[in-house]
């Protein structure tokens, strides 16, 4: 049933034998009506207090309608009891449902979570790079760093057994001869670690068998070290035992009066290393085949520049010059 207001809107009436309204609102109305029900008792007793005492005691049936009602109010309370009882238990029922719903639900959360870890793990393995040769060989040198190889080099092996000195984060190993008796200059080549063949063979004291392809960069001298340690020290500066002059090259320009000039030099213990001067003064030192390569680069550059070989000759190399 709805009731109209003066601005024309409607509004539910609630009834108090509502068996809805009485559920959601119980409690509140049980303490509503107990605490009328006494403060109306109060009152009456208070009020009509004489002619209550004077009405029992000249009708006696009173008294004993109110001794039955004590016997009959106690089994109507227990009836509200235990429905208000059956409520909470089935309250108490629903919320153990609720709960092992929850549990289920906490359950299936976990095994999706161990599932999408399981996947993202095989998208990981999957997506990760293979392991490259060199990458392999670069682990197999990083474990014997400090440790002597014995090195092979086109048809050949080097007369010594240099030392693993480094291996970069770019999978490049420098390769360190110190300075001993029979070779007094130290020095060290880099290699690419995807241009070597390693064999775990032991040869002599080196437990590595390593076959160089092809260098990365040229051979650095180092002076007279015997520690990879002291590279930066003033003694790894190289020195170079001078003798005579093998090969020189002058160059000029068209129409200026600017010219360059390239010389180099043989060792004069004769061992297959050489001196490279230019006239702006830098030095290089090298074997026979990489002074050559770096001659050439040389004059490439001054070629760029609009010079001219003006004029060459050689003195007669006891190592083979590759110079043309």
């Amino acid at each position: 049933m709805v009731v109209p207001s003066r601005s024309g809107t409607y509004y539910p009436v609630m009834s108090l034998v509502d068996g809805k309204w009485w559920e959601e609102n119980q409690p509140r109305a049980r303490r509503l009506s107990a605490i009328c029900s006494l403060v109306a008792l109060a009152l009456v007793l208070i009020l009509f207090h004489s002619e209550i005492k004077g009405f029992f005691s000249s009708h006696s049936w009173w008294e004993d309608t109110l001794v039955s009602l004590a016997g009959i109010a106690v089994p109507v309370l227990a009836y509200f009891e235990l429905r208000h009882s059956g409520e909470a238990n089935e309250l108490r029922r629903e919320a153990n449902i609720l709960r092992a719903d929850a549990l289920r639900l906490q359950e299936m959360i976990g095994e999706l979570e161990a599932e999408k870890a399981g996947h993202l793990a095989q998208i990981a393995a999957n997506t990760q790079r293979p392991v490259t040769q060199a990458q392999r060989n670069a682990d197999i040198l990083r474990r014997h760093i400090g440790a002597c190889v014995s090195v092979t080099e086109g048809a050949g092996g080097w007369p010594s057994t240099p030392l693993v000195a480094e291996v970069s984060e770019a999978n490049i190993v420098t390769l360190f001869t110190p300075s001993a008796g029979s070779n007094p200059q130290a020095s060290c080549v880099q290699v690419d670690c995807g241009e070597l063949e390693i064999s775990d063979i032991p040869h002599g004291s080196c437990p590595l068998r390593v076959h160089v392809r092809r260098r990365y960069g040229p051979n650095v001298p180092l002076g007279e070290i015997t520690r990879w340690e002291d590279r930066s020290l003033p003694q790894a500066a190289p020195r170079f035992n001078k003798g005579s002059n093998v090969y020189h090259a002058t160059f000029s320009k068209p129409g200026s009066s600017e010219t360059r000039s390239l010389h180099v030099y043989a060792s004069a213990d004769g061992a297959n290393s050489f001196l490279l001067e230019t006239s702006a003064g830098e030095r290089v030192i090298a074997d026979n085949v990489e002074i050559s390569r770096r001659f050439m680069l040389f004059e490439i550059d001054y070629r760029a520049a609009s010079f001219n070989r003006s004029g060459s000759g050689t003195g007669g190399s006891p190592h083979q010059l590759f110079i043309w």
